[in-house]
């Protein structure tokens, strides 16, 4: 009865772990640049007497989806979305880390950021000054025509980078890290568009069916712990009627 209640018991708590992965899937099937988490589970085998017995299911750390999700024009000038793979780099308190999501907003100073973090250019911080225009061309240089007009300029380049996604992970913030702090190179090869946005890549329906799915196996989980209660408690009575 113990070993059916402790198996129980760890697949019920993988479970709830995998529910809340999907959950907070769902919850950013909105949020633009967002990769959607992937649950990862690796089988634990336990070793009986005589031949191995029961295999129990260890969570593993959240995978990630990198797939691209679908791209939404909105005409907004800091609205940069990239084409293709690639990232976006912004400055966090350990260095450099790495997003899709592109819209941009500026400090009262001009620097550019994402979310309150400082939007890195290949040489530092990009920063604008007052400008009538603003373009970002496909190879992420940002030129700006002068408040008082004149001609355009380039003031900076976006650092858009391309790394083997085998050697970044996802960073509870949700930004993409390397594994040891490494700042990855610029890419030259990583084309953006300017005015649009790209999309989360969550399957907000995949993700409801899994949940669905998830909440059934919880049951069946529980169902095996009163199973387990039940059958402790006969084996009880057995052991004080003999």
């Amino acid at each position: 009865m113990d070993k059916l209640l402790y198996t129980a018991v760890s697949g019920a708590s993988r479970t709830l772990e995998a529910q809340a992965i999907r959950a907070n899937n769902l919850a950013n099937a909105n949020t633009a640049g967002f990769r959607a988490d992937l649950e990862r589970v690796q089988h634990h085998q336990l070793d009986g007497v005589g031949q191995p017995t029961r295999v129990l299911a260890q969570t593993q750390s959240a995978g990630t989806s990198l797939s691209s999700g679908a791209m939404m024009a909105t005409g907004r000038d800091l609205d940069v979305a990239i084409q293709g793979e690639g990232w976006f780099t912004v400055q966090v308190d350990d260095g450099e880390a790495y997003t899709r999501a592109g819209g941009f907003t500026l400090t009262d100073d001009g620097l550019l950021q994402l979310d309150g973090r400082l939007v890195m250019g290949i040489d530092g911080p990009l920063q604008l000054p007052e400008y009538r225009e603003l373009e970002i061309s496909k190879d992420g240089s940002v030129s700006v025509m002068p408040a008082e007009g004149g001609l355009t300029e380039e003031i900076g380049q976006l650092k858009l980078v391309n790394p083997d996604s085998a050697l970044m992970s996802k960073a509870s913030d949700g930004l993409m890290r390397f594994d040891g702090g490494v700042a990855a190179p610029q890419d030259e090869e990583v084309a953006t568009v300017s005015g649009f946005l790209e999309g989360s890549n969550v399957q907000a329906i995949d993700e409801l069916l899994a949940s669905m799915n998830l909440g059934r196996q919880f049951e069946v989980q529980i169902k095996l712990m009163k199973s387990a209660e039940t059958l402790a408690q006969a084996g009880n009575r057995l052991v004080r009627g003999s």
